[in-house]
This record gives structure tokens, sequence and C-alpha cells, in this order.
């Protein structure tokens, strides 16, 4: 099927289009809301600026399509494949995306407010500036993932694989981290405010001068790491594993310290 042939028939008010082949197809701009193309081949598709508002996209093949500028806001998208696809600035706000595969995608300040990433494959993709306010992000594949600035406020990242995330500048307020995979995230300038960090390795790590305000790390493993000049006022340190980890400088004042183990811990100039 062409753009043409897919225009006329969703004017005439044919909504579903299963398994079609749009392959390569130019739809920029094209208003489709609430159209299904479930399991469709939409590698390559030019849907810039488009109109897809609670469009049914589950299983669907969108392989380095273009989505720059579109709304996708409501869609259901589950298991559908966006690997390497354009998604700058689109609008994906209460979609539910889980299981869908945006590997190497560029989500730069896409907005995702509310959605559903559970289980989701974003390795390597740029979340840069994006707004992941409220997202379901439970065991989601992040590894090497860019989110710089981005907004992760509320966010549940319970399980969520985050090595060698690039979180420098983001925002986890409220976000829940618990059991989450942090090896060699970049967290600096990050702001954790009242964050979920318990059961967390986070072992070995730089967190400089990272604001932990109010952040809870019950039994996370805090073992040689780097704490210096970091924000830790009212923090959850119940239980913590602080061996060796390095706080001088830090701002410890109302922590919670209670059964924390601090063998070998330095505390220079602490607050």
């Amino acid at each position: 099927m062409n753009a043409e042939e897919l225009l006329e028939k969703y004017a005439a008010g044919e909504r579903k289009f299963h398994s079609v082949n749009l392959s390569q197809e130019n739809l920029k701009g094209a208003d489709l809301s609430e159209i299904d193309l479930t399991s469709a081949n939409l590698t390559g598709v030019d849907l810039s600026g488009a109109n897809l508002t609670k469009a049914k996209l589950n299983s669907t093949n969108l392989t380095n399509a273009s989505l720059a500028d579109a709304k996708l806001n409501s869609v259901s998208a589950s298991s559908a494949i966006f690997a390497w696809t354009d998604l700058y600035g689109a609008d994906l706000s209460r979609s539910t995306l889980n299981s869908a595969n945006f590997n190497h995608a560029n989500l730069e300040k896409a907005n995702l407010t509310a959605v559903d990433l559970s289980i989701a494959k974003l390795i390597n993709a740029n979340l840069d500036t994006a707004n992941l306010s409220g997202a379901n992000l439970s065991s989601a594949d992040l590894t090497a993932a860019s989110l710089a600035e981005s907004n992760l406020s509320k966010a549940n990242l319970t399980k969520a694989d985050l090595r060698e995330a690039y979180l420098t500048g983001s925002d986890l307020t409220l976000a829940n981290l618990t059991e989450a995979t942090l090896k060699s995230a970049n967290l600096q300038g990050a702001r954790l405010h009242r964050v979920n960090l318990n059961g967390v390795d986070l072992s070995g790590m730089n967190l400089a001068g990272v604001d932990f305000t109010a952040a809870s790390f019950q039994s996370t493993n805090l073992t040689k790491a780097l704490l210096q000049g970091a924000n830790l006022e009212r923090a959850n340190l119940r239980r913590t594993n602080l061996t060796k980890a390095n706080l001088d400088g830090a701002n410890l004042k109302r922590a919670d310290l209670t059964g924390a183990i601090t063998y070998g811990m330095s505390f220079k100039d602490a607050d």
C-alpha cells in the first residue's frame, strides 16, 4: 500500500490497517489520529509532524522512521520497534509503550510524561532534556542511554538497568530506583531529592557533590563510594554499607545512620 491509497481510505472512514507495508512512504504532517496500524511495516516512513493521537501501533515496525515533532499521545504501542527512529520533540505522553524497542532512538526533548515504558529497551537512546515525569520505567534497559537534563521526577525506575547511563543535571526528585542497576552511571549535578535508592549497589561510584536531600539509602551498598561534598541532609542511611566511603565535606545534617557500617569511612570537614 502506498501513502496516497492509505490517505484515501482513511478519509473515507477506514481505520484498520493491520500488517500493511508502508515502508519508506511519505506521510509527513498527515492526520491519522486513532488509526490502527497493528503489526504494520513502517520502516523508514516519514511521519514527522503527523498526528497519530490514540493510534494503535502494537508490534508495529518503525525502525529508522522519522517521527520528529509528531503527536503520539495516548498511543498503544506495546512491543513496537522504534530502533534508530527520530522522535525529536515528539509528544508520547500517556502512551502505552511497554516492551517496545527504542534502542539508539532519538527522543531528545520528547514529552514522555506518564508513559508506560516497563520492560522497554532504550539502549544508547538519546533522552536529553526529555520529560519523563511520572513515567513507568520499571525493568527497562537504559544501558548507556543519555538522559542529560531530563525530568525523571516521580518516575518508577525499580529494577531498571542504568549502567553507564548519562544522567548529568537530571531531576530524579521522588523517583523510585529500588533495586536499579547504576554501575558506572554519571550522576554529576543530578537532583535526587527524596529518591528511593534502597538496596542499590553504588559501591565505588563517583557521587561527589550530588544532591541527595532526604533520599533513602536503606541497606544500600556505598562501599568506597566518593561522596565528597554531597548533600545528604535528612537522608535515610539506615543499615547502609559505608565502608571506606569518602564523605569529606558532605552535608549530613539530620541524616539517620542507625545500624550503618562505617568502618574506614572518611568524613573530614563533614557537617
